[in-house]
């Protein structure tokens, strides 16, 4: 499952970014500290496609639908 398919307060453990994504794209993510190992929780999605506004350690931020698409999770109760 992907980053954008977590339903809201849904926890996950990132798997995987995928290559894909242009270097610095991916350079961009891991220093906002998603990288795989790392647990993430999604706090709410925007309406209609809006960014999907997530938590990562202390840090809360928001990325849109075609990033979060590229990254893939494993859901955890």
């Amino acid at each position: 499952m992907t980053l954008w398919e977590l339903n809201t307060k849904q926890q996950a453990l990132i798997i995987s970014v995928k290559s894909e994504l242009a270097e610095n794209v991916k350079e961009r993510l891991s220093e906002m500290g998603i990288q795989v190992g790392r647990d993430i929780q999604c706090v709410r999605k925007g309406p209609l496609g809006g960014p999907i506004v997530m938590q990562l350690g202390g840090s809360v931020f928001a990325i849109e639908e075609n990033l979060a698409a590229q990254i893939e999770v494993e859901a955890r109760n």
